[in-house]
């Protein structure tokens, strides 16, 4: 029998693998093993993301525990559990593990404890812009009025870029009601901070080749996250404010929440936009794309120049941010129904409405112009809900 020369080659799935034909179409295997067309940019994006989600616990080779901070790493071995060796402190976060050549260290070991973070990461930084404007420009109109940067491992860049952005939050001389100056910072502290941690805990460090950017205009703050939002996530899920969350870095968040450096609820979102509207600013913008993912803070009041001049009609009174709202809910001798007032807190919580309705009312600033049967009789004689029936009225104070 003549013998036969057969050839074998195997490649593997479509699904995992980007294939491009001769004639430059990109093609893919389906789960019906159908091969069918496919999205470059998504696969590449898609790609990307896997790339980002495991990369901090890739191990790093030539790495070793002379090459981390170890005081601090002993420090908080000891918090942890006193006599815990930093071997074994590493170990227990799943930062390190041992081979047969010793100890080998995750990225996220050297990113969040090495002593020459740029020899393992060159963009683990945060770069500040001050911007003279609303706009950056370029050519003879370049606006930038300084442009510094913060380099360290995670550890140092949480505490050392904080001291850096808090010059640039801006503070402001206002009057207040006790006749005394008072510096006030136009940004509240607490939310800047906020986002500068969830920027260095979730951006993504598989792209090297950019560091974390905040760019300080003259009515906003930017804090560029280099990375994409993660696809489990999308921008309305994080708006919701309903502690909707996803760990791009598991490693490093998981070791900053063991520090309480970081809670790793979800919750962060939500205290930088409830910060913000306890300080009465407009509340933050977010938004990504396939480079960046930005929160934007703005530091204009939420009230209108001409509310604000309402506002100053009742400065004897310490009116919290609920309260001026459901005053200037009721200008121009407004009536103000209980759905008006519900929707100027923002809540739909009855305790909440009887408790500032109650005080507004005790202070004689809310008037009731009509009783609660008679919202019932004017609800049925109109066939609209009693929620919309006007109760009440804001009173002017006295000069």
């Amino acid at each position: 029998m003549k013998e036969r020369l057969f050839c074998f080659f195997q490649v593997d799935k479509g699904s995992s693998e980007i294939y491009q034909l001769r004639d430059g179409r990109v093609m893919r295997r389906n789960e019906k093993r159908q091969t069918v067309p496919a999205n470059v940019k998504k696969l590449q994006f898609d790609q990307q993301e896997i790339n980002s989600r495991v990369y901090d616990r890739q191990f790093v080779d030539g790495a070793t525990v002379a090459d981390l901070d170890f005081p601090l790493l002993q420090s908080l071995a000891d918090n942890y559990l006193k006599g815990y060796t930093v071997e074994r402190y590493l170990q227990h976060l799943g930062l390190a593990q041992y081979a047969t050549n010793g100890l080998r260290l995750t990225k996220a070991a050297v990113l969040l404890f090495a002593k020459d973070i740029q020899r393992w990461h060159p963009r683990c930084q945060i770069r500040y812009i001050k911007i003279a404007g609303t706009a950056l420009l370029s050519g003879e109109q370049y606006n930038v009025i300084s442009d510094e940067s913060v380099q360290g491992n995670i550890y140092e860049l949480i505490f050392k870029s904080w001291e850096t952005m808090r010059p640039y939050l801006a503070s402001q001389t206002i009057f207040t009601a006790n006749a005394q100056f008072e510096q006030k910072f136009i940004y509240p502290e607490d939310a800047c901070r906020e986002a500068l941690v969830n920027a260095i805990a979730h951006r993504d460090y598989a792209v090297e080749g950019r560091g974390i950017e905040v760019h300080i205009y003259n009515d906003r703050m930017e804090i560029k996250s280099p990375g994409a939002l993660l696809s489990t996530l999308t921008v309305q899920d994080l708006e919701a404010l309903d502690n909707r969350h996803d760990s791009r870095n598991a490693k490093i968040a998981a070791t900053l929440k063991i520090n309480k450096v970081m809670r790793e609820m979800g919750e962060g979102m939500k205290r930088i936009f409830t910060l913000m509207q306890q300080n009465e600013l407009q509340k933050p913008k977010l938004y990504s794309n396939t480079v960046w993912f930005t929160v934007t803070l703005f530091n204009k009041s939420v009230f209108t120049p001409i509310q604000e001049e309402f506002l100053r009609l009742f400065s004897d009174f310490e009116l919290s941010p609920i309260q001026k709202r459901i005053i200037i809910a009721g200008m121009n001798d407004k009536e103000l129904s209980p759905a008006d007032i519900y929707s100027a807190m923002n809540t739909n919580d009855r305790d909440t409405y009887d408790k500032e309705v109650t005080y507004l009312r005790n202070l004689d600033l809310l008037k009731q112009i009509r009783t609660n049967p008679q919202a019932s009789i004017l609800s049925k004689q109109n066939n609209i809900s009693k929620q919309k029936i006007g109760r009440y009225k804001v009173v002017i104070p006295p000069k």
